[in-house]
Parts: C-alpha cells; structure tokens; sequence
C-alpha cells in the first residue's frame, strides 16, 4: 500500500495522518519523532495480533543495532501522546518479555473522502479489544438462536446517534453487500468459530492430525491423540515453530462434522490446515508387527498437499515410543527448519514426563476425564499411571491440582504436590508456576494464587489453562469484572476451550448479564454435546432465574449421558427443594449419597435430607441425618448447631458455635467464594439469640456476596424474611418484589410477600400473591403447612 492510500486513523479524539507524517486533534497538528510515529503507524496496520518485539526491530530498524531501551522510550513516548496508562491501557498493551498490542477502538478515514466531507463517511470501527474478538464469538452462536438475536445486534448497532448517521448513509453499501454477508455467514455458521494459529514473524505454523490405527486393535486407539500429543508435545519446544494443539483439533474436527475416531485423510487434513492457517501439516499412521511398534509420519505443505518429508521408526516394545517419538521430533524439526537445541534434545518427552507408555496413556485419558468433571475417575487413573512410574511428576502434580483446586480438599493435595516440586528435574519452568498456583490454592491463599496464574499469562501469553485458572480464582474472589476479561483473553488464545465457556456463563450469570450468559452456555454445550457437565451447567443457569422446566430437561438430559452424574443428582434434588417436592428432592439426595466416592459426598447427602426434614418441621428425621453427615465428615457442624438451637441447649449451642466460626474456616470460605454462606449462618444464629440487628447486618452482608446457585438454599432472601418476622412490612415487600425480578419463582418469596400484605392491611394485593404461590408450587406436597396455609388463607378473602 502507498503512502498516500494508506486510511487517516481515529484513535478517541486523535487523528493519526500518515500521508502529512502528523497527528491531529481538533485542527491542530503536532509532529512525532519519525521512528516513534512509525511505532505507531505499524501497531495500527497490525491491530488484528500481538507484534513481537523482533519484528519491529527487524522491520523498522532493518537489522541495525539497536536497544531494547530505545523501543521501550518510544512505547512511553506513544503512550503520553494518546494519554494512555500502562498500568490500565487503553490502547497500547504491554506483554512483558514479548511485544505490544495496539488495543483501542480505531476508526478508519480513507482518503478518497475530503476533509471537508469527514463528518459524512461512513467509519469503519474494527476494535481490537480482546473484549471484543470475544463478542463476534458469542455473536455468532447468539446468530445460530434466529432472528431475535439479528434484532437485538441491530439494537445495538443503532443505539449510538452516531451509528445512526453511519447506518443511513451506508444504507445503499450495506444493502450491495448484504448477500455476500449473508452467504458467508451462514458458511461461517456451518464451519465453527475459526480457530487459526497466531502468526508470529519467525514462527512456522504447524497442525499436527491424529494418527491413523492400522493394527485393528481399539484398545489401541488411544494412540491415535496420544502419538499426536506427544509429537506436539515434543515440537512445541522449539522457538520456531507454533502448533496447534489438541483442543484446537478436536473442534476443528467436530465443525467439519468428522469423528475423532475417523481417519484424517490428505484432503481433511488440508482443510483443517486450511482453517487454522498451519503452513506444514504432518500425518500419521502406526501398526504393530508381533511385539513391535513401526510408526510412519508424512510431512505435507498444508496449502498444496505436496510431500515435503517422511519418517518412520519402529519401536521394539511400546515402552520404547516415548524415547523413539523425541527422535522423531527432532528428524521433523529438522525438516521444519527449527532444529532443537541441544539442551532440548536431551530433555525430551520421556525426561520430563514418564519413560512408561502405559503411565502416559493413563496420563492422557486422566486429562481428559477431568475436563469432563469425573474426578474420582481421573485420580484413579493417575494413580495407575504413578503404580507404574512413582517418579512421574506430573501424575503426582495433577492428583494435587483435582484436590486443590477442583475438590476443594486441600489436605489430600497438599502431598502430592510436595512430591511433585521434589521431582523438579522432571518439570518444565512452566509446569513449575502451575504447581505453585495450585499449592497456594492448597494453603488457601487467594492472592497468592492470581500473582502466580498473572505470572504465567505474561510469561506464556498463549497459554489457556492460566487464564481458565486464574479466571475462577478471581470469580471466587467475587472480582467479576476483571474475571471476566480474563476469560475473554483466554478464549482469544483458544476460541474453542468449552470450559471458558462455561466459565464465562456462570460469570455474566452473577452480573445478570443473563442473555449473554445463556449464549455462553449454549456455546459450551455446542463444543461438548456430549459432557453431562455442559448439560447441568445449562440446567444450573435455568434454575437460577426460575425456569423450571427448562433446567429440569437439561438435568435429566446430563442423567441419561451419566445416570451417576453427582453434579446433576445433586441439582436435580435441589430444584425438587425449590420446586417444594421435598419428598422428591430426598429422593435425590438419598441416590447422591449412595452414589458418592468419598465421605465427603456422603456427607453432602446426609447435609440436604437433613435440612429437607427441618423445613418440615421434623426434628427425629432431621437429627438422624445429621448423625449420619458427622459420622462422614465430623468436621461439618452447621446442621448440628441448628438443631442445638432448637433443643435450646445453650452448652451444646456454645460449643459448637466456637468450633464453627474460627479463622480458618473464614479463610477457608472465603478461598472458596462462599462467603455468603459464613455471613447467612452468623445472622442466623444472632437472630436466634436474640441480637436482631446484629442478624440484620450479617444478612445485608451475606447479599454483598456472590449467590451460591449451586446449593439448596442461596439465600436471597435472607434479609427479607428477618424483615417479615420484625414486622418491618415495608422493607420486607421491598425485599421480595427484587428477588421475584431475578427469579419470578424464588421459592416462598410470594407467600411471604403475600404475609407481608396482609399484616399491612392489603388484602387484594395478599390474595393476588397467595393465588401466584399456589400457583407456582402447583406440584409441592400437598401436606406442606405453607401450602395448606396460603390455600386457608384465600377462602378467608
């Protein structure tokens, strides 16, 4: 492009002119260093990605020596020129050790448009904000939904006085283009979100498919992603080289509507290619002669399909390809143009993970049975895998991270994670900082823990997992808006990592963002039809804002994938509770129970019948199930208080009192974002003993908190039902009418609402609120006293 037909640039008020070599804001022109405006100039022709700091030194200094120091003077330069801040950027984000990225919304002026005629074009905004890469994502699932989602985009576009002109003018462009537009959005809705490898200057980029099965065996099958892991695995230590990875494949092979166990032919393996902009394609086969292993890789050019290499080595015992497949790595570095260094030679795959095929096979299938939430399954395969290799650090490493960070048992992580920095010989530099996030998680310290996930997005900016991790630390932390631009960079390094997604709906659910949390996961369950995870999460979001029959189809849909689904047993027994079929709901709990892997979960069962029979009013049945969730986990003492209180036994009430609220068990409710439950069950006890505003102020506080969706009982209406039974009427219908805009069928809130009117006098109101309960607890128990009291209450009207 020639100088002059380069676009004049609007970044906010500044007007970026590189035909005059000048800036403009409000008519007046100031000039730039010319190396400081040519910075500048190349962040904004580059907005699209990341620009390394090699590449603007190869490209504007042209080989010449020159400091990191005098690039870094010119990024302080551009950054008080536009009035930018590089501890909260606006437009030039820093990413330490690597290079920038120009982030702001630009707007672009072509210059067949005069200046005189500036105010009447039509802009051409192309924001470059993670925020935003993200948005086009959720777009074009929210596209998938019909026409009310086209609605609500053109809402948005239109909202703006300054859109509105835009809009108009382009009307007769808009509509020349619009069945080009339609055409290849549809192709774009059938291909997937895209999911392309960064293009970094000096990176080659590589898609590695999985391998083809000729032995005939399926026990064998696990090698198809397991071969296919290793050599990325392997490769991915070069510094000239980018892959894709294994997440990446498998979506790019669910939108091309082929199985993962299908074989990858040369033109599948193109196409893929093709779409995520790989330059080198490598495929791969392997069959077993009697006890040997021969394993054949084919290099191609991924844009013609030409052969540019092949490789095959044969294993004399399986046990050997973990050696073998490093040795090919290296030949296919070679071939790439990126030969190892010699320190990476010789620490290969084998080296920092296991000389042991079947510990890494068990390794690989734990993976995954993790991201599909079936912990207790993962564990048990890791520990297979270290049955086999004690030494294998990363088995030891992920055994602590499920405890940790997904179980919530820090006891149990603790071990495995010593062990697993004992072996650091055996650990990448990378591998390191996860374990030391997931020990702080362990030692329960929040803060700790987003220090060290921050550390490694800005040391391995591509890296996803970080941000999946640090995302949900800073969710628990109820640091909702910085979560969620967290989890939007991460699903920029990956557009398709379901579990982002269902990150990023229980996020936007919590700022009731609810149309766009719905999208996300709706998205989750696009890239995972198949996990009960994405299912119950679904079901979760439907339950949270009263959508009864909806969550209900979504649990039982997760129970027909995995009728042990423990999550989905679970909430399929909580909304029973919600629904007032408490006899259905014990139902539920009883099966979670029985199904449980550890005392743990047993515990939780017998903690929900317990507080099912209290709400009923029965005081024997609630008692043996309390006994039952102390003798599984003697450390659970709330149900146990509860009933002190009851009993009015003031020791026992004192005793456990003390035990309960300690400084570890805040800092261990808070570590897990639970402290809406510490603050509910203060109130609840003050207001038991007597200390009614004290109860009022934990109450307010336990709303402060983020909801506990997941449990029987959030407490939303905590400090509305404390307002109802000190007669503060006003405060009370006050209370319920916010909850019954959030949940319309928040269960109980319209009998109390209806209580509230009547003590006040409004009776037509009372009725009108009594008619709605029964109306929505149409299939409670009959025998409930609210449900036989508010059916008294309106044949007295």
């Amino acid at each position: 492009m020639q100088l002059f037909d380069k676009p004049v640039y609007r970044v906010g008020e500044i007007e970026i002119d590189p035909a005059r070599n000048c800036l403009r804001r409000h008519d007046e022109e100031w000039l730039l260093r010319q190396k400081s405006f040519q910075v500048l100039l190349y962040l904004l022709e580059h907005r699209e990605r990341l620009v390394t700091k090699e590449e603007l030194m190869e490209t504007l200094w042209a080989g010449a020596a020159v400091t990191d120091d005098a690039l870094v003077q010119i990024i302080v330069e551009l950054r008080k020129t536009l009035g930018d801040d590089s501890r909260h950027p606006r437009f030039i984000r820093t990413i330490p050790k690597v290079g920038y990225h120009f982030i702001g919304p630009v707007s672009e002026l072509h210059p067949e448009h005069t200046s005189e005629t500036r105010s009447e074009l039509v802009e051409i905004e192309e924001v470059t904000t993670v925020q935003v890469e993200f948005e086009r994502t959720i777009d074009a699932a929210m596209e998938r939904q019909g026409d009310a989602a086209i609605q609500r985009f053109f809402h948005r576009v239109t909202a703006s006085p300054r859109h509105r002109v835009a809009l108009f003018a382009a009307v007769s462009v808009i509509l020349a283009l619009a069945a080009v537009w339609f055409v290849m959005r549809r192709a774009d809705e059938r291909a997937g979100t895209s999911v392309t490898l960064s293009r970094v200057p000096g990176k080659k980029p590589v898609a590695v498919m999985y391998f083809e099965n000729r032995t005939g065996d399926p026990e064998l099958d696990w090698l198809r992603e397991g071969l296919a892991d290793m050599l990325i695995v392997s490769l991915s230590r070069s510094q000239r080289l980018t892959l894709l990875s294994r997440q990446q494949l498998t979506a790019l092979l669910g939108h091309l509507g082929q199985p993962k166990a299908g074989q990858i032919k040369l033109e599948d393996g193109m196409e893929i290619a093709r779409r995520a902009q790989a330059e080198m394609m490598i495929l791969g086969g392997f069959a077993r002669l009697g006890n040997k292993v021969r394993i054949d890789v084919t290099l191609h050019d991924a844009r013609t399909g030409q052969l540019q290499a092949a490789e095959s080595l044969i294993a004399d015992s399986p046990e050997q390809i973990l050696t073998q497949i490093d040795l090919l790595s290296l030949k296919l570095a070679t071939h790439l143009g990126a030969t190892l260094a010699e320190s990476d030679a010789q620490r290969g795959l084998a080296a920092v993970m296991t000389k042991n095929l079947d510990a890494y096979r068990y390794y690989s299938l734990a993976l995954e049975q993790t991201q599909m939430f079936q912990f207790h399954e993962a564990i048990a395969l890791l520990e297979k895998a270290l049955a086999l290799d004690p030494e294998f650090a990363m088995a030891h490493a992920r055994i602590g991270y499920i405890y940790a960070v997904r179980m919530g048992n820090s006891e149990k992580a603790r071990p495995s994670l010593e062990k697993a920095l004992a072996l650091s010989d055996r650990l990448s530099e990378k591998d390191k900082l996860f374990i030391t996030a997931w020990q702080a998680s362990a030692a329960l310290d929040p803060a700790r823990a987003i220090e060290v996930y921050r550390d490694l997005t800005a040391r391995y900016p591509m890296e996803t997992e970080a941000y999946q991790r640090l995302g949900w630390v800073l969710l628990t932390q109820e640091r909702n808006e910085e979560a969620l631009t967290v989890i939007r960079q991460g699903l920029v390094t990956d557009p398709e990592w379901k579990d982002l997604y269902n990150q990023l709906g229980g996020t936007l659910m919590r700022l009731g963002r609810n149309e766009e949390a719905l999208a996300a996961f709706q998205r989750y369950l696009q890239l995972a039809p198949n996990d009960p995870n994405a299912w119950d999460s679904l079901g979760l979001f439907h339950q949270s804002v009263g959508q009864y029959a909806e969550a209900e189809a979504a649990y039982n849909r997760a129970l027909a994938l995995n009728p042990e689904s423990g999550v989905a047993i679970l909430h399929l027994g909580n909304l029973r509770f919600q629904q007032g079929r408490y006899r259905a709901a014990s139902e539920q709990y009883r099966r979670f129970s029985r199904i449980a892997r550890d005392d743990t979960g047993r515990a939780r069962g017998f903690s929900c019948l317990a507080w099912v029979a209290w709400k009923q009013g029965d005081l024997a049945r609630a008692t043996a199930a309390t006994r039952e969730e102390v003798r599984y986990y003697p450390a659970s003492l709330w149900n146990s208080l509860v009933l002190a209180l009851a009993r009015r036994d003031q020791a026992a009430e004192a005793k456990l009192s003390e035990a309960l609220f300690t400084p570890a068990a805040y800092s261990l409710h808070k570590e897990r974002g639970i402290l809406r439950i510490w603050d509910y069950q203060h109130g609840y006890l003050a207001l038991r003993q007597g200390h009614a505003e004290e109860a009022l102020n934990h109450f307010r506080t336990a709303l402060q908190h983020r909801p506990v969706e997941w449990n029987m009982d959030s407490f939303e209406d905590c400090l509305a039902n404390v307002y109802l039974e000190l007669n503060h009427h006003d405060e009370a219908i006050a209370e319920y009418e916010r909850i019954l805009k959030i949940n319309p069928n928040y269960p109980l809130a319209q009998y109390h609402l209806a209580q509230a009117y009547e003590r006040k006098g409004q009776r037509e109101q009372a009725r009108a609120a009594y008619d709605r309960f029964l109306n929505n607890w149409k299939e409670a128990d009959a025998d409930l006293p609210e449900v036989i009291e508010a059916k008294k209450r309106l044949s007295a009207f």
